[in-house]
């Protein structure tokens, strides 16, 4: 199983093969004492952990040096597996476009934007990929969640957990007159956004609570760890547009994928 498979099951809560896992990340020049700082476990049965984050930032990190392509290729493989001593030369954004009905591929570095459509003026980031291809969907619910979005000349773009957040994204990110980001309720997901926020300063993103969040969040099968509260605090402290969303999700001590959002 691929690095970035093991990391979207341990944000999501899920149990995984902490030994393999670390095999992993030991081939990529990990050493266990670095493994032990961003992670806690608890062993379920012989091979299985149910594995907490203990250091957000730098888990953020891991997602960002083996992120999911959405294009598989030798190429896109070496650079994925070999991001965190060689970073890419370009960060590459899913994006659909308000003047398209097909999703296009933008490619951003140090020389600025490659895009092959004119960009628009508002920005809406989304975390995961099924609400991303489900995008009418999933606006038609920040509608109905939020009666005054506005969708005119609205880009989309895919967030693939933190990989947006990559540094050579700013000027994209700066082109844009408003940000929205739709991202789990989750460590990870907070984690995203700060990234975004330290790496553009931009003075009009937006963290979305959907009023819903309040009950989905008692309905989600993910259990907010203990292990969680102090990286929860630092968010809380740093990012005053995080706090209504952290407050909910340590009052139901509970986290949420976006996916929830989805019609059945």
């Amino acid at each position: 199983m691929q690095i970035f498979k093991y990391l979207n099951n341990i944000k999501s809560g899920k149990p995984i093969n902490f030994d393999c896992f670390c095999k992993k990340l030991y081939s990529k020049g990990y050493d266990s004492q670095t493994i032990f700082e961003i992670f806690s476990t608890q062993k379920i049965s012989k091979s299985s952990y149910l594995v907490s984050i203990i250091d957000a930032e730098r888990f953020a990190l891991l997602q960002t040096d083996f992120p999911e392509y959405a294009v598989t290729s030798r190429v896109s493989a070496a650079l994925a597996g070999d991001s965190h001593k060689h970073p890419v030369s370009q960060a590459m954004i899913i994006l659909w476009s308000n003047q398209q009905t097909h999703p296009v591929v933008v490619l951003n570095d140090t020389c600025g934007i490659k895009v092959p459509v004119t960009l628009g003026q508002r920005l809406l980031i989304i975390e995961n990929q099924e609400n991303f291809v489900q995008k009418n969907e999933t606006v038609a619910f920040l509608k109905r969640q939020f009666p005054d979005f506005n969708d005119e000349a609205l880009d989309i773009a895919w967030g693939s957990g933190n990989a947006i957040s990559n540094r050579l994204n700013k000027a994209f990110f700066n082109h844009y007159q408003h940000i929205d980001c739709l991202l789990d309720l989750d460590i990870g997901g907070l984690a995203t956004f700060a990234n975004i926020y330290e790496l553009t300063s931009h003075p009009r993103i937006s963290f979305l609570l959907p009023p819903c969040a309040d009950e989905q969040l008692k309905n989600s099968n993910i259990d907010l760890q203990n292990e969680h509260l102090p990286a929860l605090r630092k968010f809380c402290e740093n990012y005053p547009r995080l706090r209504s969303a952290i407050e909910l999700m340590i009052h139901h001590k509970k986290m949420l994928e976006q996916e929830m959002y989805l019609p059945d």
